[in-house]
């Protein structure tokens, strides 16, 4: 029988960065970014280890309300991860995830669960224009033409109930989010034009810069070669 292979170890100068960020939120986005990423990338055994460093150097300092938020955050940014990685990978992040959470910080139910369909398209669909719009790179009847639908499953479902749904994150940390996920998944592309989406909607270029430096710096750390080299992160306006 084949054995496992081990699980990386992360070295304590990857986790640097976060502890240099001044405000708790962007605290939270970035131990969000990094185990988003990790579940993309099918290590989901190593998301205990950034759960720990999270407990140890946020959560430990956080009233019990303000920690299940971070939490909440957090696997919210796995469930918003599922419209781009799928279930499977999705699922084995969410599960471990939970191993390493006490039961005060646990879901106990569905808040997407309560919403109307109709509630959740016509989100969906602000959620896509606001991602595409004034993106020169993206063609929406492109995709029409190849699957009418996988365009309709995209855009009433995916963006729909996963991409836009905003009780629980922002639009802005739910494409960091979504495209944590696409560099995990390797799709330049998408990455490329996620980002474009992002900058035409007011987040930082640095910003994206420094997302891109975080999940090439852990790629390396786990030993991830990709077929596709990670694009240049876009810069406005646009050639």
């Amino acid at each position: 029988m084949t054995s496992l292979p081990p699980t990386p170890l992360l070295p304590d100068s990857f986790f640097a960065p976060v502890l240099a960020l001044n405000e708790d939120s962007l605290k939270v986005r970035w131990y969000m970014i990094v185990i988003v990423n990790l579940g993309s990338l099918n290590y989901a055994d190593v998301i205990p280890q950034v759960y720990s460093h999270l407990q140890a150097h946020l959560l430990s300092r956080l009233s019990p309300n303000d920690q299940y938020d971070a939490v909440h955050r957090i696997r919210e940014g796995l469930t918003k991860a599922f419209g781009i990685v799928g279930a499977a990978r999705t699922g084995n992040a969410l599960r471990t995830l939970f191993t390493c959470t006490p039961e005060n910080l646990q879901l106990k139910s569905s808040p997407r669960s309560t919403e109307s369909e109709e509630v959740a398209i016509k989100r969906g669909d602000k959620f896509f224009h606001r991602a595409y719009d004034g993106n020169p790179y993206f063609k929406a009847s492109d995709t029409e033409e190849a699957s009418p639908d996988y365009f309709f499953l995209v855009k009433d479902i995916v963006y729909g109930r996963i991409f836009s749904y905003d009780g629980i994150l922002d639009d802005t940390t739910s494409a960091f989010a979504m495209v944590s996920a696409l560099y995990g998944m390797n799709s330049p592309g998408q990455m490329r034009n996620h980002q474009i989406g992002m900058l035409l909607n007011g987040v930082d270029r640095e910003e994206l810069v420094q997302m891109r430096k975080l999940l090439l710096e852990l790629a390396t750390f786990l030993g991830v070669a990709f077929r596709f080299e990670p694009p240049i992160v876009p810069s406005l306006p646009l050639k």
